[in-house]
């Protein structure tokens, strides 16, 4: 980041990482077989931009690894397993698994929200939140599922009536620009012209 210094000069002042890791219970990207998907900045031959951004996700359902060999998982593989699981795992059980110190730590800080009301009830209400969020994001891409169906439908119906009336009207980039009550009122009015025609 430039800076203009005390003497009027531009500095340029060393900026911070931004790393987001984002734990999905589900994955954004289906077909990708990974648990650990790593996105930076680069331009479509590869050319990296920057280390200091980078957004990391972390596709639990992907996870592989058993409680047979989670003990030969790399890092990220442990920290899934350990973010499944810790629910039905004691602390010492945490502990036989994962010997490294920050499992214990984590272990520990999951302990204290399950003994402390007050932690439990914001974990629950971040949970509940998440929850929430998730359901209104499916009910929402499913909304928009249902009306983009019925608008390329309406689109296919008007793309057809014009090549029957031999007209041209409306070009595709216009109908894409059109509401789906606009699209409505294209079509019936395409459709009653027809009917006219036909008389």
């Amino acid at each position: 980041m430039l800076s203009i210094g005390d003497k009027g000069t531009l500095e340029l002042l060393a900026l911070n990482p931004a790393i987001s890791i984002c734990v999905l219970t589900k994955p954004m990207y289906s077909r990708d077989p990974r648990l650990h998907l790593d996105f930076r900045l680069r331009d479509p031959s590869g050319l990296l931009l920057t280390n200091d951004l980078q957004i990391h996700l972390l596709q639990l359902s992907k996870l592989s690894k058993t409680v047979q060999n989670v003990s030969q998982a790399s890092s990220i593989e442990k920290w899934a397993y350990f973010l499944v699981n810790a629910a039905n795992l004691s602390l010492n059980g945490i502990e036989g698994l994962f010997p490294e110190a920050e499992f214990s730590e984590a272990a520990g800080v999951l302990d204290m929200i399950s003994h402390n009301p007050e932690q439990r009830q914001l974990y629950d209400a971040r949970l509940k939140l998440q929850l929430d969020e998730a359901a209104r994001l499916e009910g929402a891409l499913n909304q928009g599922r249902e009306e983009g169906r019925a608008e390329g439908e309406l689109f296919g119906q008007i793309m057809l009536l014009q090549e029957l009336l031999g007209i041209a009207e409306l070009t595709r980039d216009e109908l894409t620009n059109l509401s789906e009550a606009q699209l409505s009122e294209v079509t019936e009015e395409f459709k009653r012209r027809l009917r006219n025609r036909s008389v």
